[in-house]
């Protein structure tokens, strides 16, 4: 997991121009779309994050299929300008508190699945500041969400009769639609009984020093796993909401300045908490963690149990919504979404190949927990793959008014 949070961060240096990046002599503009630009160095940043994304490395990809993936890349580009054409047009305006929700969302999501220290470390290594980071997802997620608003205005237009039904489902079911649907049950590892009862001793043996009057910096040094911390005395600097991961933030803001907490546990393990200096809405902490080891065996045995009850008759989206522990699909019965068999992730695609409609896979280790993935074959799920289709070509039509509208050039030489 570490190496995505690595992979993801270097792709991110790459577009925000570090001197890591590549040195690229001479730039060029390879595209002009109204009065937007479209420079070779986007294109070929972006290709190596799609590349990061997908764990590819890029020494592999033949020449050939390289300038394939280097086109597609640039006509992406290009769609994705004729779409802010399009979004201006119709007078679709961005929704930039719900886009900063989102943000906050995936910098959350990262520091809770790596942790605040490496992710820190990661983006020092790379030569980026989490604002930086947080500039790139914003462009990303305001380019997602006019997408999403024109796809919603134009499903009122889509309509699919039961016949065209009955044809897609043939069609899907022969395996001849480039799109399936997942649903899919995780299991995230998490520290035995035994390994909390082990450590917790330890910590509260520190916290009774800290509350006898011994100094939190110098114990934190000693004490604290956490490896981008723990030499500074255990200082995090000042953080904002939506920074840390739920548990240790809701404490770490009810403090005030000079106070130390009690025991915090987290999905990292427990930590003792002493808050700093409040300024506006930051503060800045000292944490000392106690890291729990996550047992991965009982995982994937708990993922095994879930796979044998699905394969005696369970049903399997009951089972997700009672057992998985991502609980954005968790409450959708585990459905995952539909998405085209070309850009699934490596890890994904391989699983989803051996699979037929209505199967139901082995647990397969997968973003940091057991995975059961199931191909979806109900007349719901096909019926919604028949809209996206169509809505698809529509959405294609749309763009295509608005390019034969506006001037576009590819200088590709």
């Amino acid at each position: 997991m570490k190496t995505l949070l690595i992979n993801l961060i270097i792709g991110l240096s790459l577009l925000a121009g570090t001197a890591r990046a590549q040195p690229i002599l001479v730039d060029k503009i390879i595209a002009v779309v109204d009065d937007k630009i479209v420079l070779r160095s986007d294109v070929e940043n972006k290709l190596r994050m799609e590349l990061i994304g997908r764990g590819i490395d890029v020494r592999t990809v033949p020449q050939a299929e390289l300038e394939n993936m280097f086109n597609k890349v640039l006509e992406n580009e290009i769609q994705r300008n004729l779409l802010l054409v399009r979004a201006r047009e119709d007078s679709i305006e961005v929704d930039d508190e719900r886009v900063e929700e989102m943000v906050r969302a995936q910098v959350r999501q990262f520091k809770e699945q790596f942790g605040t220290a490496a992710f820190a470390e990661e983006l020092k290594k790379a030569g980026l500041t989490e604002r930086q980071m947080r500039d790139k997802f914003r462009e990303q997620f305001r380019n997602q969400y006019l997408e999403r608003s024109m796809y919603e205005i134009l499903a009122q237009q889509v309509s699919v009769s039961p016949r065209d039904i009955k044809e897609f489902q043939e069609k899907y079911r022969r395996g001849e639609s480039n799109v399936v649907s997942l649903s899919h049950i995780f299991v995230e590892p998490v520290a035995s009984t035994e390994q909390q009862d082990k450590i917790r001793p330890q910590a509260e043996a520190v916290l009774e020093r800290i509350q006898a009057g011994e100094d939190f910096a110098a114990l934190a040094k000693e004490y604290s796993q956490d490896p981008g911390s723990a030499s500074q005395g255990g200082d995090l600097g000042f953080f904002g909401r939506g920074t840390m991961v739920p548990a240790f933030e809701d404490v770490a803001f009810s403090l005030k300045a000079g106070e130390v907490s009690d025991l915090v546990q987290s999905q990292f393990g427990f930590h003792i908490i002493r808050v700093e200096e409040i300024s506006g809405d930051q503060v800045r902490a000292r944490h000392i963690l106690f890291l729990l080891q996550k047992d991965e065996k009982a995982s994937q045995q708990k993922a095994m149990a879930l796979y044998q009850q699905i394969k005696d008759g369970a049903d399997f989206a009951e089972l997700a919504r009672e057992h998985s522990d991502f609980e954005e699909t968790a409450s959708r019965g585990g459905f995952l979404g539909s998405f085209p068999r070309t850009d699934l992730p490596p890890q994904y695609a391989e699983v989803v190949r051996a699979l037929k409609p209505g199967d139901v896979s082995l647990p397969v280790e997968v973003e940091g927990g057991w995975n059961l993935f199931r191909i979806n074959d109900e007349a719901t799920a096909l019926e919604q793959i028949a809209k996206e289709e169509r809505l698809q070509a529509l959405f294609r039509e749309k763009l295509a008014e608005t390019r034969a509208k506006l001037y576009v050039d590819v200088r590709l030489e």
